[in-house]
């Protein structure tokens, strides 16, 4: 398959996602789209994506909240090159403040628990714009992340629809590449933002390259990757399923 090929089947694909995101606001009986925008770069194709399908309804959220400088410029970079209407809100303040009244003097010392917050005072703040602008909350999960549970429950996992919900972290580098974003953003590793110089490879334990080989192949040559794959997969089954009610 030639180049050309390639680039025509991936911008079919790009074309088919924009108009699944009108179809699913249209049906829902919403306006338009409302998106976190965090500088990396599942939130940057989002971002264009979500301009193309309601030019003049789209609206990002930079949600800072102990976010490092070059997060926020990269996202300012983004809102610049397509013109994408936007909202800057530190949530630093709220967020420490919710601390001190939840846990003063960092009595449990728990950081996946202080960290978790972040996504979900994000998640609050989107869906109060939404409600007023009456548009859908546009998630900017992956394929790889979902499968493994790589997002924070009611959190960044708290949205209507997913749009690149079908797509491995590698399509979505592809998608990035064709869209034009730029490649500082593409190739800075994928992180979360959740504490400083955090990755998602280095908290995974494994490579997005693993992950993405392995839900194509269902098998990798590190035996002991594959199985914590499979672990996490398993384990973070609530995530992906609405609460269960027992039987009459």
């Amino acid at each position: 398959m030639g180049d050309n090929e390639k680039k025509d089947i991936l911008g079919r694909k790009i074309e088919k996602i924009i108009t699944w995101i009108r179809a699913k606001v249209k049906e829902a009986g919403k306006k338009g789209v409302i998106f976190g925008l965090s500088g990396g770069i599942d939130s940057a194709v989002i971002a264009v994506l979500c301009q193309r399908a309601f030019p003049e309804h789209t609206i990002s959220l930079i949600l800072s909240c102990e976010s490092q400088e070059f997060d926020i410029q990269d996202a300012m970079s983004i809102i610049k090159k397509y013109h994408i209407n936007y909202r800057n809100i530190d949530l630093t303040p709220v967020y420490l403040q919710l601390l001190s009244l939840i846990d003063p003097g960092d009595k449990y010392n728990n950081k996946i628990a202080r960290a978790n917050l972040k996504p979900r005072l994000r998640m609050t703040v989107l869906y109060y714009f939404a409600n007023i602008f009456d548009y859908l909350v546009v998630g900017t999960g992956n394929k790889s992340e979902i499968s493994i549970g790589y997002f924070t429950k009611y959190g960044d996992g708290g949205v209507d629809i997913l749009p690149l919900g079908n797509s491995l972290k590698s399509e979505v580098i592809e998608m990035a590449q064709f869209l034009e974003i730029p490649q500082h953003i593409i190739s800075k590793p994928p992180s979360a933002g959740l504490w400083e110089n955090q990755t998602d490879e280095g908290e995974m334990g494994f490579s997005y390259e693993q992950l993405d080989y392995f839900l194509t192949y269902g098998k990798l040559k590190d035996k002991k990757v594959e199985d914590i794959i499979k672990r996490m997969h398993q384990l973070s089954a609530h995530k992906r399923t609405i609460p269960p009610v027992p039987e009459n």
